[in-house]
């Protein structure tokens, strides 16, 4: 109870931000329960993660403390509550099985006292909750840790009457440990088998095949109670191991989760007597000293009883009992920590899955064990009655001294399925884990949002093809019923729910073809003509349907197993667990919630990341404190005015310092984009600091569309923790800027396309920001990457981002059709020569698949000193140029007119296009140096997008004017005379590159479609 009373005491769910995501956890139950309540079971797709698509989360990680969780949960608890009470049940299993293996093995009431104290202090254990937070699967596998090893125990000392019952138990244990954490399960099965083949050495006179037969005899039992295990556990790890190729698990074992960062060696051990949790350089996941001391002291004492010593028969059949429990706890304690240490590198990159572990300080875990165990033999020396409470007083204040949580004040209507989706759209974290590795193989790239939270329309369907009309009927967990009309032309639509395997589609009854739309890995299916109904349901895979049948034939198993012959002390324990049961529930509903305002509601990125109650105020340094803050309103349009008022307390040093006000996404808090640019906000104001502040945010007319959330910053005063610690830049709770729509605005053509509306270069800072505007003629299921990319007034790159439209938070299967979809973005720019501008801005966007290729390239703007102006097309000739076509491309470009200059080795051509229609296709041209003598390959050319690869001809519009100007490098040509053609290829209708036709300005065609340019230019030396 002394482990767990700051997670009772508190205010709210211990907040783990620092070294862990205690969020996760309402996120986990909330969505368990969802499933649960909707008939989903075994529950494995959490309907709403992953911004709304769904994710299959529990198919991969272990659910068990999630479920003991939803116990108190369904028993009427609230969220935070629960996931409490799960916790501190954790902690009395844990002490309660350590203790009783203690006691057994040392009989000693003394020995498991210290030993659970020892076990329930160990920082790790510690750890995993107020540090970690998330891990309460790795926490409730360490309470299994002691309950499979007493169950192994039961069955090396019990009479053959108890055998049964004993093998189911080691069956339930080591189950509950696999379904607990699987990757704890395989650290600690080595050290069970271990166990299990330790026996006290037999007597001399034993012959060899006797000797085997005993180990045999011995191990039989054992060895179904594991096989029993893996039966009852199958239908969860068989699922995960099977098919964790469908999901993105590389990221797993990658980067940051690469063991080799995570070794410990000299610094193993903390130097402090209080136990640190601090989580910088990883400080939290050490030994504490006093668990150092008191385990070393233990495993010396357990050398020192494993001295030989003359007894008689029955002590010596004692002794080696105890013997092989000893060496037990000394391999265990000395491997459990060489495993930690980087001299176990060899194994971590030769054992198979070992690497999954991620981490070698998990073997804490382990060691933790055995150092409990361990300390626990200083209870059996001499001096007990002193030795073993001043050893535990010393655990237990080493442990508590320096802990100093701080929590989510929550109640349930903070954790409902929207607020959670936005909790993943502001920390980056999808469907509880870090780096979104259940996403389907098929999202490319992952999210950062979706129309759920930028426009609020969460069952918008796509229609890719055809034209159709869709309403959602009916959404539960696993199914959903979409009523849709096609029409006569039929359709290809594609729901909000994520392609996971076991998704089928009904189309009135009738099977229909279920495929990964392109990109964004959405649920696809072809709907013919007509008003139908179609129904999506998540079926069991067959490697699921085979497994939870041998789940639940091992679950029939081990019910015939543990049947009671007599019910007398049975059912009293069924009746006394009943009534318990319902004294929880009536508790639960005479537990009070308050209900708090809005007005408190923050979060930042660092620390706190998930929007919560402040009912003192939000802190700042030096007491400082935001009492309350209010919007005008909840969602606005583009030019409207936004009034954000903001009430302080404490106000006395930091009087008149400037306060900042700005909309941001969370682009604004992503590590990787801030090492390259810092996004702009879409409105900002300062002003100075008074005690109640009214800040006008004017939303441009241009601004992007989506959820946004207001920064406030104080000048050298940051947002705190109620403990003390400096929190992230804080923000408010978000708000909705509507999408700009002007009917008026006309396309002229084209599938996709993207346009600069405005620019300018930041005052304080070498950054352009860039307004763009982004166009698709039908719903698209990609999510298309863009490269912004500076170049020279030659086409050379300057510098270059890629990103994703809104920095990702617009996505493009989520533009609407057919209207402009506004964005910013911005470029960091290197140092520029004014003189050797301008600098032409260009776009262009791909797929994340194939980055090589482009889907789309456009000629944005041009740079000149400060200036940026967007691209406007030319629509007058040269000076000097009288126009009319000398050359005529395909019927859409016409050369008007050309220079031809040799100076020192370029020969530099200046081309005169006319655009004779809106441009459609993006055509590569062409200028090659030939030899007019045969077919040689050219001796110089130049191929590429005319005005130095950065104005495709998709972009040119009717009637527009192009110079295109070659510098083609001529100095390794030898000297002769030669011929310059010109002319334009692109790719036919049948995939393969063509040229485009070109005829001379009376219809003949040129030969090989290539236009000579005569010039009495010749090449000399």
């Amino acid at each position: 109870m002394l482990a767990a009373w700051p997670l009772l005491s508190g205010p709210g769910l211990v907040n783990t931000r620092g070294g862990g995501d205690s969020p996760f956890l309402l996120q986990r139950l909330q969505q368990l329960e969802t499933a649960v309540r909707d008939g989903h079971f075994p529950v494995r797709w959490m309907p709403d993660a992953n911004y709304g698509y769904g994710y299959p989360f529990f198919n991969f990680y272990a659910p068990l403390s999630i479920y003991v969780t939803a116990v108190f949960r369904f028993l009427g608890f609230g969220y935070v509550q629960s996931i409490q009470l799960a916790q501190l049940a954790g902690f009395i299993v844990a002490a309660g099985a350590v203790f009783v293996l203690a006691r057994r093995w040392f009989n000693s009431p003394w020995a498991g006292l210290l030993a659970a104290v020892a076990y329930t202090t160990a920082p790790f254990h510690m750890v995993n909750v107020y540090v970690r937070g998330d891990s309460l699967a790795e926490f409730w596998a360490m309470a299994f840790y002691p309950l499979v090893l007493l169950a192994a125990d039961g069955l090396r000392i019990a009479d053959c009457g108890l055998r049964r019952m004993n093998v189911a138990l080691l069956a339930l244990a080591y189950a509950g440990l696999i379904l607990s954490h699987n990757i704890s399960a395989l650290i600690f099965s080595p050290f069970l088998l271990l166990y299990l083949l330790l026996k006290p050495r037999p007597p001399k006179t034993q012959s060899p095949g006797n000797r085997l037969q005993s180990l045999i005899s011995t191990l039989q039992s054992p060895f179904l109670g594991l096989l029993l295990a893996f039966a009852l556990a199958a239908w969860f790890f068989v699922p995960a191991l099977a098919e964790k190729g469908l999901a993105q698990l590389g990221p797993v074992t990658e980067g940051y989760f690469h063991f080799s960062n995570h070794f410990r060696g000299l610094d193993l051990v903390q130097t402090t007597a209080l136990f640190d949790y601090g989580v910088d350089g990883g400080q939290a996941f050490r030994m504490g000293l006093a668990q150092a001391v008191t385990a070393v002291a233990g495993l010396l004492a357990c050398v020192f009883f494993l001295t030989p010593r003359r007894k008689g028969a029955k002590a010596q059949r004692e002794e080696g009992l105890a013997s092989v429990r000893l060496v037990f706890i000394l391999v265990a304690f000395a491997v459990a920590t060489f495993m930690i240490t980087p001299w176990s590198r060899p194994l971590w990159e030769y054992l198979p899955l070992l690497d999954f572990t991620q981490f070698p300080w998990r073997f804490l875990s382990v060691q933790a064990l055995a150092g409990a165990l361990a300390t626990a033999v200083l209870a059996t020396l001499p001096g007990r009655r002193v030795i073993a409470p001043l050893a535990a007083l010393v655990l237990i204040v080493a442990a508590l001294g320096g802990l100093r949580p701080d929590y989510l004040r929550l109640t349930d209507a903070d954790v409902t399925a929207e607020k959670l989706a936005q909790y993943e759209w502001y920390s980056g974290n999808i469907g509880s884990t870090v780096s979104a590795e259940y996403l389907s193989t098929a999202v490319r790239p992952r999210q950062s949002t979706s129309p759920w939270l930028n426009s609020g329309d969460r069952d918008r369907v796509q229609v890719l093809a055809g034209t159709a009309k869709a309403a959602l009927i009916e959404r539960r967990a696993a199914r959903q019923v979409w009523q849709v009309d096609t029409a006569v032309s039929g359709a290809t639509l594609v729901f909000p729910t994520m392609y996971w395997p076991g998704w089928t589609a009904a189309v009135d009854g009738a099977a229909a073809v279920v495929a990964p739309a392109a990109g964004s890995g959405l649920v696809q299916i072809d709907a013919p003509p007509g008003d139908h109904t179609i129904t999506l349901r998540l079926k069991r895979t067959p490697v699921q349907a085979g497994a939870e049948w041998v789940s639940l034939t091992a679950v029939l198993t081990t019910i015939w197993l543990v049947w009671p012959r007599h019910w007398g002390r049975t059912g009293r324990g069924l009746a006394w667990g009943l009534l318990a049961l319902l004294g929880a529930a009536l508790v639960a509903q005479l537990w009070p919630e308050a209900q708090p305002a809005a007005d408190d509601l923050n979060w930042d990125f660092a620390q706190m990341a998930y929007l919560h109650h402040e009912p003192a105020g939000i802190l700042f340094a030096d007491g400082l404190t935001l009492a309350g803050y209010s919007y005008s309103q909840e969602q606005v349009k583009p030019g409207d005015d936004l009034t954000i008022t903001l009430n302080w307390q404490n106000l006395e040093a930091a009087a008149g310092q400037p306060v900042s006000v700005a909309l941001f996404t969370p682009a604004i808090t992503r590590p990787s984009l801030l090492a390259e640019v810092i996004p702009s906000p879409m409105a900002q104001q300062t002003q100075p600091l008074g005690a109640s502040m009214r800040f006008v945010l004017s939303i441009p007319a241009d601004a992007p569309a989506g959820l946004f959330a207001p920064r406030v910053i104080v000048a050298g005063y940051p947002a705190e923790t109620a403990t003390g610690l400096t929190r992230g830049d804080l923000f408010l709770r978000p708000l909705r800027v509507e999408a700009h729509v002007n009917p008026e605005e006309q396309r002229r053509g084209g599938a996709l396309d993207v346009r600069a509306v405005g620019g300018a270069v930041r005052a304080d800072a070498s950054v352009l920001d860039v307004r763009l505007a982004w166009w698709t003629a039908r719903p698209l299921s990609q999510n298309y990457a863009v490269s912004l990319r500076l170049t020279d007034a030659h086409g050379r790159w300057l510098r270059q981002l890629d990103t994703q439209p809104g920095f990702g938070f617009l996505p493009s299967s989520g533009w609407p059709a057919a209207q402009w979809t506004a964005d910013w973005l911005a470029l960091g720019l290197p140092e520029l020569d004014p003189a050797a501008g301008p600098y032409p801005l260009v776009a262009q966007v791909y797929e994340v698949s194939a980055p090589e290729t482009a889907v789309l390239t456009r000629r944005l703007g041009v740079l000149s000193g400060r200036e940026f102006a967007p691209n406007e097309p030319v629509f007058e000739l040269p000076e000097g140029v009288a126009g009319g076509a000398t050359a005529v491309f395909g019927d859409v470009i016409a050369l008007v007119d050309y220079t031809v200059e040799k100076q020192d080795d370029t020969l530099t051509v200046t081309l005169i296009w006319q655009a004779l229609g809106d441009g459609q296709t993006d055509y590569t041209r062409f200028v090659h140096l030939v030899n007019p003598a045969g077919d040689q390959p050219p001796l110089a050319q130049i191929d590429g997008f005319p005005v130095f690869n950065t104005y495709p001809t998709s972009q040119w519009q009717a009637g527009e004017v192009v110079t295109d100007v070659v510098a083609l490098p001529v100095g390794q040509t030898p000297p002769g005379e030669y011929d310059l053609l010109v002319g334009f290829y692109g790719a036919g209708e049948s995939g393969a590159v063509e040229r485009v036709t070109a005829v001379d300005k009376n219809g003949a065609p040129f030969p090989n479609d290539a236009v000579p340019l005569p010039t009495e230019a010749r090449l000399r030396n």
